[in-house]
């Protein structure tokens, strides 16, 4: 009576053991999205695709190309470290040299880290009283002083 019993025990080990395992599905490669379009010396061309901190070395120039609807505009929230540059050219004509383009240039003038805010037009209000208030978003720019060369 015991032989059955090890018989069927042996048999369900092995089918257990060999049994077909479900396939986990690995998450797609997810390509790396980037803020930073180009550089060029002292100039850092951004097109904002995500509200990720940028970094960026005291000095150093920033310029945001967006294809700006009516009313979109882009300002510094923190003047005193991020500075917006009167005319900006554009640095990078991939970019900014198409139809409906348009540059902003702020300069980083003091560590810490300020806000350029991106605004997506303008407060509009109804004659009934209803107003729709148009999104914006903070991008965060990191500014660091450059190490002293000795």
């Amino acid at each position: 009576m015991l032989v059955p019993i090890a018989v069927g025990a042996l048999i369900t080990v092995v089918l257990y053991a060999t049994r077909a395992q479900a396939v986990v599905p690995r998450p797609a490669a997810v390509a790396a999205t980037s803020d930073i379009k180009g550089r060029d010396g002292s100039v850092l061309v951004l097109r904002p695709i995500t509200t990720e901190q940028i970094r960026v070395p005291l000095g150093t120039t920033v310029e945001v190309v967006l294809l700006p609807g009516y009313g979109e505009t882009i300002d510094s929230a923190n003047p005193d470290i991020l500075t917006a540059t009167p005319n900006p050219p554009c640095q990078l004509s991939a970019i900014c040299g198409f139809p409906g383009a348009h540059a902003w240039t702020f300069r980083a003038i003091h560590a810490g880290v300020g806000y350029l805010k991106i605004i997506f037009g303008f407060r509009v209000c109804q004659e009934d009283g209803a107003c729709t208030i148009t999104p914006y978003v903070f991008k965060p720019i990191a500014v660091y002083s450059r190490p002293q060369a000795s």
